[in-house]
């Protein structure tokens, strides 16, 4: 899958205004987060048991729902594992659209891996599409379509040790919480962020992407041939199409998934939001679920051409409890959300201005 994107400018006073609520906040519990954070010790032990037993069963549970931790972890006492470039051993350092790049034995393996199984992905989506577009009544919301990318990331994550542990209020991940559409949202640090997603998202559900990403294979194809909400950021009529389209799939109970910041983040911290995302959950009436997503910028960070090590012991998914939007504004939403984010996030991912308040 790709990278959503969000539609206008950041709301003034969004960027003070979040961090003093998420300082304030974090000031009042540092206490009881002090009392309850695990050792690195702990944690990783708890991860590899998890992670483990996935990858064990790895040949027969990729097609279904993951297994789900049901332990509340802090990993805000965890080291950073970001690796410097010399930690990394890369075996090729080139520069691709002017931006130093790296791939290393890791890369190289992770490398292998997509081009034994993309073919299987692709010839699937050929199939489901063709069958689709020819049965009545078959595949009306490309649920089964956009499956299959599903099945190919979960088998690519397993295969390459790094399928992420699932945390939090899980309930809200599959269709057996029956709890309607809602707009998930998640910080965006990472090319790896779509694959790790698409392990915790169970229910069809519809990116919001840019258009230009059509052009990669495999990805691609899923976007078009899923009727994904596409968008062309220098386009306002595409935005505002996009908007609606978003919309319209929301009030007929598809979720959307969406980040917030617009962008990728280069070094892996939360950066500020961009407007326009919040007010579709507003529009349809429907709740926000923040999703944070753990240490993806240290696997795979900015300059790996692919993933420099295994992500065993470091992805992290936190589904948070759901936002209602009711009666609030989309500044005090996004308060919320960035303070959901930020509580369950390594402390190299909080924005360095909030680290020197702390």
């Amino acid at each position: 899958m790709v990278a959503i994107h969000a539609f206008q400018s950041t709301p003034p006073g969004l960027v003070s205004s979040s961090n003093a609520v998420t300082t304030a906040r974090r000031k009042k519990t540092s206490n009881v987060l002090g009392a309850s954070l695990q050792t690195p010790t702990t944690t990783n032990g708890s991860s590899s048991s998890s992670t483990s037993s996935t990858s064990s069963t790895s040949s027969t549970t990729t097609a279904t729902a993951p297994p789900y931790n049901q332990h509340h972890h802090h990993y805000q006492s965890t080291p950073s594992a970001v690796l410097s470039i010399d930690q990394m051993n890369p075996i090729l350092n080139f520069e691709k659209n002017g931006k130093q790049k790296v791939l290393n034995a890791t890369g190289i393996y992770h490398l292998i891996i997509i081009l034994l199984t993309m073919p299987f992905w692709m010839a699937a989506m050929e199939i489901l599409h063709w069958a689709g577009n020819t049965f009545e009544g078959f595949d009306p919301s490309r649920a089964k379509f956009d499956y299959s990318g599903k099945v190919w990331c979960r088998s690519y994550l397993q295969l390459t040790n790094c399928y992420p542990e699932i945390d939090g209020d899980v309930s809200w991940l599959s269709q057996e919480g029956d709890r309607g559409a809602c707009l998930f949202v998640a910080n965006h640090a990472s090319f790896l962020d779509i694959a790790v997603l698409c392990c915790v998202l169970d229910p069809v559900f519809k990116f919001i992407a840019k258009d230009s990403l059509k052009k990669f294979p495999g990805v691609g194809r899923q976007l078009d041939g899923g009727e994904h909400v596409l968008i062309d950021r220098t386009n306002k009529r595409s935005q505002l199409r996009t908007f609606k389209q978003a919309i319209t799939y929301l009030k007929e109970g598809i979720p959307i998934m969406a980040f917030p910041e617009g962008a990728r983040s280069p070094d892996g911290r939360l950066m500020p939001f961009k407007g326009g995302i919040f007010s579709m959950a507003v529009k349809a009436k429907v709740p926000i679920v923040p999703l944070s997503l753990a240490n993806t910028h240290a696997v795979m960070p900015t300059v790996g051409f692919l993933p420099v090590q295994s992500g065993k012991d470091k992805l992290r998914v936190f589904v948070h409890d759901a936002i209602d939007v009711e009666g609030k504004s989309e500044e005090e939403i996004a308060m919320e959300v960035r303070e959901a984010l930020l509580s369950e996030l390594p402390l190299d991912q909080h924005p360095l201005l909030e680290m020197e308040k702390e």
